[in-house]
């Protein structure tokens, strides 16, 4: 009986680290775009000419973890080491500056901001983001097919970000013909943490006012020319402070929003940043890396105790989607705004929310076909169908007994988690796994649906834990070969 439960729990373990790892690639990696026509933003992060190489390294992460199947090890060395190799590189650079720069450029068009926006240290279009790259050796490939210093190119580009989304044809330093978009072309010169921070504190600086005021809570004044904008003439030094823009949940996202996240996601105080370290940051390196890295931390954390860890991350991770709880954590990324009275009545300007930073983002994730703004089956659901690039509905996890295999805890700075009984949790999720529908449902999902070979597995699988540690090779595989072609 020891020995069954013991192959019916590694079985649950991989799976469950394959998914968060799968999903994590999927959602770096897969092309981004944003129709919400408030914002009218057109992001596209393409991998052509770096597909072979990205899947290759998700490949062997995934590969790695399958081979654990029997032993019930993660990866030789963890995952973390894997991941972070593949964060720091070119390729993630650009997807923030992809993401970034253009929907910061459209909301403060959309907002009729963008001309006051440097009094906000937003700097959103092509030639102003130039201006804060000046003696970078950063490069870039223009339409032309010839590689120029970024700061030509973003000169080019002017107040049309669209301009790097085009296709560019060039040969690389080895001599092979590269078909990709303007902004995987970029050189940032990423070989490890330290460069890659780097290059993320240079795009920071173009961004640096929304960071400061949607994670920092800090205050930023705007002050205009009056004669300026009322008549189109600088000729009168006449300024006033026409805004004060600020976080209106008091403090900042980091405390309202990151650090709950963080909590749910099994870190504790001493595994990030304090608020008041992170506060008083002025180098955007640093913000970068006190995200990045809680999120490396979460990793190393499941290397240390992959059991426990995995199974009390899937219960708080339920509960806050389940509850609405994740989409309340990111709306704390904003950026509201009091106005002056004659600034108010002289440019149709007024008082509340200016910009639902953490909304955005949810948005753009949501391109990706993942729905995070229902609840955990939906999720659920949705994630199938990311990853087999196929419909499916599963049958419904009963979310409120998967939370009863929990117990409530207080962390030090206030925030409740939930501590998962494994045991329990596991045992649910085989009750979950063994379901006739399920099983039918994840097969019917991929190429497998309707073929003898799937029928076999569905009867296989309802009869014992081998008929699952079965699906579970029959259907990783296939998951893998969709990420290595997304």
């Amino acid at each position: 009986m020891k020995k069954k439960s013991s192959i019916i729990k590694t079985v649950i373990i991989i799976i469950l680290a394959v998914i968060i790892v799968a999903e994590s690639f999927l959602l770096i990696f897969r092309e981004v775009r944003s129709k919400d026509p408030q914002i009218n933003v057109s992001l596209t992060l393409s991998i052509d000419g770096m597909g072979d190489s990205i899947g290759s390294a998700v490949g062997k992460v995934l590969g790695d973890t399958l081979t654990g199947l029997k032993s019930g090890a993660l990866p030789k060395g963890g995952i973390s080491p894997a991941v972070k190799e593949i964060v720091y590189s070119d390729l993630v650079v650009s997807m923030v500056a992809s993401i970034g720069l253009p929907l910061l450029y459209q909301t403060l068009v959309g907002l009729r901001m963008l001309d006051f926006a440097t009094n906000m240290d937003l700097f959103a279009t092509g030639p102003l983001f130039a201006g804060k790259l000046e003696g970078k050796a950063y490069t870039c490939v223009d339409k032309d097919g010839t590689r120029k210093p970024l700061t030509d190119v973003l000169n080019a580009v002017g107040e049309n970000w669209e301009y790097m989304n085009e296709k560019v044809s060039y040969t690389d330093e080895d001599g092979k013909n590269v078909e990709t978009t303007l902004w995987n072309s970029i050189q940032w010169g990423v070989s490890d943490e330290a460069t890659f921070y780097a290059a993320l504190s240079d795009i920071g600086e173009a961004l640096r006012g929304a960071l400061e005021v949607s994670l920092q809570g800090r205050e930023r004044v705007v002050n205009v020319n009056v004669p300026e904008v009322i008549l189109g003439t600088d000729s009168l030094p006449i300024n006033m402070d026409a805004a004060t823009i600020f976080n209106a949940t008091g403090a900042g996202g980091y405390e309202k929003g990151l650090i709950p996240l963080f909590n749910a996601l099994g870190l504790e105080d001493g595994d990030y940043p304090s608020v008041e370290e992170f506060n008083a940051y002025e180098s955007t390196a640093d913000i970068w890396k006190a995200i990045f890295g809680s999120v490396f931390k979460v990793l190393e954390k499941i290397e240390s105790d992959p059991v426990n860890r995995l199974t009390s991350l899937l219960v708080n991770f339920a509960d806050i989607v389940d509850s609405g709880r994740f989409k309340e954590m990111f709306s704390t990324l904003r950026l509201d705004a009091e106005f002056n009275k004659l600034a108010s009545m002289a440019m149709d300007f007024h008082d509340g929310l200016l910009f639902d930073v953490g909304e955005a983002l949810l948005k753009i994730v949501e391109e990706t076909g993942l729905n995070l703004s229902g609840n955990f089956n939906d999720l659920l659901d949705s994630t199938l169908k990311v990853l087999t690039k196929k419909e499916g509905n599963l049958p419904d996890l009963d979310v409120a007994a998967l939370k009863g295999c929990a117990s409530e805890k207080t962390l030090p700075n206030g925030n409740k988690v939930l501590v998962a009984d494994s045991e329990k949790v596991l045992n649910f999720l085989v009750n979950y796994a063994m379901d006739d529908e399920l099983v039918r449902a994840v097969v019917n999902a991929t190429e497998l649906g309707g073929t003898p070979e799937g029928e076999k597995i569905i009867a296989a699988a309802s009869k014992s834990e081998e008929g699952l540690r079965e699906l579970v090779n029959a259907i990783l595989p296939l998951i893998l070969n969709k990420l290595k072609s997304a």
